[in-house]
C-alpha cells in the first residue's frame, strides 16, 4: 500500500535523527567525560575551578539555571546563550521525532493488522534505519579525524553568527576551559556510541525478521498425524 511505503520511508529517515539526538543528549552532558578531559589536557591545572565552572555552564545551557556564570565576559555569555537556544531547539526536535515515529508506527500497525507482517515491517525499519545511521556516523567520524578544524568551523558557521564564536585565549576563559581537542574527542565518542546503538538496533531488526520465519520452518517440520 502507498501509505505503508511512505510510512516505512519516513520511519527509516527519522530513526537516525532520534539515535543521534539521544546519544548527543546522553554523551554531550556527561560530566565525567569533561572532568577526564580537563585532566588530560591540563585544563584543571590552568583553571583550578574548571569542574565547578563547567557545572555552571551545563546548568545554564540545559535550562536548569537562568544565570550566565559571572566568570565569562559579555561575548562569552552571548555565545553560551546561543548554545542554550540550540540545545532547547534540538531537544524539542528530538521529542517531535520520537512522537512522529511512534504515531507512524501505530498507524502502520493498524493498517497491517496481522502480527507476522507487523513484526517484519518493524524489523526492516530497524535494519535499514540502523544501516543508514551507521553510514552517517561513519561519515561524521571520517570528517572529525581527517580535518576536525574545518569541520568544527563549518559547524559553527551553520549554527552561529559570524564572529560570535571566536575567542582570544589570553583574554577569554571559554576557549581555555573547552579546548578544540576536547570537542574532537566528544565528536568521536558520539560517533562511536551512535554506531554501537545502531548495531544493536540492526541486530534487533534482524531478529524480528528471522523469528517468524524460524517459527514457520519449525512448524512445517512437525510430523502430521493421519
Amino acid at each position: 500500500m502507498k501509505f505503508l511505503t511512505i510510512s516505512k520511508f519516513l520511519l527509516i529517515i527519522i530513526l537516525p535523527f532520534i539515535l543521534f539526538l539521544l546519544v548527543l543528549n546522553f554523551v554531550g552532558f556527561d560530566n565525567s567525560f569533561y572532568y577526564q578531559k580537563f585532566l588530560e589536557y591540563g585544563v584543571q591545572k590552568d583553571i583550578p575551578e574548571a569542574a565547578q565552572l563547567h557545572e555552571k555552564v551545563i546548568n545554564f545551557i540545559t535550562g536548569k539555571s537562568n544565570e550566565i556564570p559571572s566568570e565569562f565576559n559579555e561575548r562569552e555569555g552571548q555565545h553560551l546563550a546561543d548554545v542554550r537556544e540550540i540545545v532547547r531547539i534540538s531537544t524539542a526536535i528530538m521529542y517531535i521525532f520520537i512522537i512522529l515515529f511512534v504515531l507512524l508506527m501505530i498507524a502502520s500497525v493498524f493498517v497491517l493488522k496481522v502480527n507476522i507482517y507487523i513484526i517484519n515491517f518493524v524489523g526492516k525499519i530497524f535494519v535499514f534505519g540502523g544501516i543508514l545511521t551507521i553510514i552517517l556516523a561513519a561519515i561524521l567520524f571520517f570528517f572529525i579525524n581527517s580535518g576536525f578544524s574545518s569541520t568544527f568551523e563549518s559547524f559553527h558557521m551553520l549554527f552561529f553568527k559570524k564572529n560570535t564564536y571566536t575567542f582570544d585565549p589570553l583574554k577569554e576563559i571559554i576557549v581555555r576551559l573547552y579546548p578544540e581537542q576536547l570537542f574532537m574527542d566528544l565528536g568521536a565518542k558520539i560517533s562511536k556510541w551512535v554506531i554501537l546503538g545502531s548495531a544493536a538496533v540492526i541486530i534487533t531488526g534482524i531478529f524480528l525478521i528471522l523469528k517468524p520465519k524460524a517459527k514457520r520452518i519449525k512448524t512445517n517440520k512437525k510430523p502430521h498425524s493421519n
